[in-house]
């Protein structure tokens, strides 16, 4: 009897889309093995020896189609709710154990990486989605449109930027808020000086519709419509997602984008401006799937869990 085909999913079993994809693979009759990161180092299920990688004492090592989800990259305190539930007594050794810890996960994904698995996406492409300037100063390189970005700590650089777009929203530099436009009330002497604690991401606001359009092994696969009237962050709209179609010159976007960022697999967030011009906003190589396509048996999906299964 032929044994089933093994497919390494990269992230949490409380995690949707971790789980969606876990699923979506087992429909297909091959085997889903789920590397937890949440269970390092709690649990010690991962282990690396002489370069060979072991989880729940399956090895890894000579196994062929991975798929990363839910991987955080290695900088001070990046999971600080997780830190404050281990047992320290003080924040510096929380630090250095979380940085052992990522040196661990980085360090094992990578070497399962070089060993000639095929990824999606490879870590170095995951890390573009916390490395924004990264990722736009590689899209403009390649003349990809976006909007003008500033990053900065300087009030007087803020101040110019505002005055020559006009328009002009903010969010952090690595994600994880929502995307809010300046107001006047930014503007003033004390709200700038807080720059001084932590520099920010401005970009010229892109007025018009959004899209998301994934892009799948270098071809399209599924676009939807994202209303943004009433909200700065389409995000806020995801209630009333509708499925899209997008004209050659939009999806030549996304994939000349994608293979510019080494992205197997993502998610391009796309705005269409008056005059019909698209601009990409971001290129997400850890999509979610659930707000926009049906996660058991949609387009995303099924296509998504069929490529991982023929490269296992």
């Amino acid at each position: 009897m032929t044994s089933r085909k093994k497919v390494v999913v990269i992230g949490s079993r409380s995690d949707d889309a971790t789980r969606f994809v876990a699923e979506a693979v087992e429909r297909r009759r091959a085997r889903a093995i789920v590397l937890e990161t949440d269970r390092v180092p709690d649990s010690a299920a991962l282990s690396w020896q002489d370069g060979d990688v072991h989880w729940d004492g399956e090895c890894l090592s000579d196994l062929r189609s991975f798929y990363l989800k839910l991987v955080r990259l290695s900088l001070p305190v990046p999971e600080a709710e997780a830190l404050s539930e281990r047992n320290f007594s003080r924040w510096q050794e929380q630090y250095l154990a979380e940085r052992e810890r990522q040196s661990f996960l980085h360090s094992v994904l990578r070497s399962l990486h070089r060993r000639g698995g095929s990824f999606v996406n490879p870590l170095e492409a995951v890390e573009l989605h916390y490395l924004k300037l990264q990722q736009l100063a590689l899209l403009r390189r390649h003349r990809i449109p976006v909007p003008s970005t500033l990053a900065t700590a300087s009030p007087d650089a803020v101040r110019e930027f505002v005055t020559r777009h006009r328009a002009v929203i903010y969010k952090p530099l690595s994600g994880g808020a929502l995307v809010r436009k300046v107001e006047k009330a930014d503007l003033t002497e004390a709200r700038l000086q807080l720059l001084a604690n932590c520099p920010v991401l401005f970009q010229e606001q892109i007025q018009g519709d959004e899209f998301r359009a994934y892009v799948l092994d270098g071809e399209p696969v599924s676009a939807f419509h994202i209303p943004t009237d009433g909200v700065v962050d389409a995000r806020q709209n995801l209630h009333r997602v509708k499925p899209a179609r997008l004209p050659k010159e939009a999806w030549a976007v996304c994939l000349k984008g994608a293979k510019a960022l080494g992205m197997v697999f993502t998610a391009v967030d796309l705005r269409r401006t008056p005059d019909g011009a698209f601009v990409a906003l971001e290129f997400n190589p850890t999509p979610a799937i659930s707000f926009f396509d049906d996660p058991r048996d949609g387009k995303v999906i099924t296509r998504l869990a069929s490529y991982l299964v023929s490269k296992a």
